[in-house]
């Protein structure tokens, strides 16, 4: 089974906290989350500024993909 994701191709920065503050209530308690970034770093600043106010493990993406975060609950 694929982890759930958002994609936030498209959307503005200022929509991002509380997209990623829905995505995370809303899947919480499943072992893995994507969030695709695509390679904007501001998005990803803004993404993990959400997710550092939970208890999860975030990295970038696998090697040949880091256009998304991978959380961990």
């Amino acid at each position: 089974m694929k982890p759930p994701k958002l994609d936030l191709h498209g959307v503005s920065h200022e929509d991002v906290p509380e997209l990623v503050h829905q995505f995370i209530n809303d899947n919480w308690g499943k072992l893995e989350l994507h969030i695709i970034t695509g390679y904007s770093t501001a998005m990803k600043r803004i993404a993990r500024g959400v997710l550092n106010m939970y208890d999860v493990e975030v990295e970038d993406g696998d090697t040949q993909n880091s256009g998304y975060l991978r959380i961990v609950t």
